[in-house]
């Protein structure tokens, strides 16, 4: 077994464990619930090291799990840089997780440079962000946090109109 499949299988069986032993977010409930956002810290693609904390109490931050090989993330993804171009006067961040392995560094940064992703693209090589927000590993997957640092939307998967929902979200959010 190649490392690759590996790294995958782990994930999947991680994923598995976590899923069926009650690894959701504490409090948290599907579409939101209130539950403090865990920190974390996450190198991102230009090598800084990006702080959730950082942002609280002055930004909406929207989370964004994707990854390269993931068509429906590719298909959110225009919507998430229209969304940010819209809010992000207003203190509206996208953090966009990837959870592709170390492997695929090279195909994130051409993603990023072909759907001109202008947000920080952090990279969560060893799905350790990606296990402790989004156990079951659906792709996409988005958490928005408000300003006080609790969660207040989480959606796994994608489907076309969803980013009307998530807009709504995202001004209720600023608006608080």
């Amino acid at each position: 077994m190649n490392a690759r499949k590996a790294h995958v299988l782990g994930a999947a069986i991680a994923g598995l464990l976590l899923g069926s032993c009650g690894g959701e977010l504490p409090g948290a409930k599907a579409g939101g619930g209130g539950a403090a956002a865990p920190d974390f810290t996450l190198p991102s693609l230009d090598g800084q090291q990006v702080r959730l904390s950082d942002y609280k109490g002055s930004s909406v931050v929207l989370i964004d799990f994707w990854s390269t090989t993931c068509d429906p993330c590719m298909i959110e993804m225009p919507h998430l840089v229209e969304l940010y171009k819209k809010h992000k006067d207003r203190g509206f961040v996208v953090l966009a997780v990837s959870a592709d392995g170390p492997e695929s560094r090279a195909q994130v940064s051409s993603v990023v440079r072909a759907k001109e992703m202008i947000f920080p693209v952090l990279l969560d090589e060893e799905t350790v962000v990606t296990a402790r927000y989004n156990p079951k590993r659906e792709l996409p997957f988005t958490v928005l946090i408000g300003k006080d640092g609790s969660i207040v939307h989480k959606r796994g998967g994608y489907t076309a109109g969803d980013e009307k929902t998530l807009a709504v979200e995202v001004e209720k959010a600023l608006a608080d």
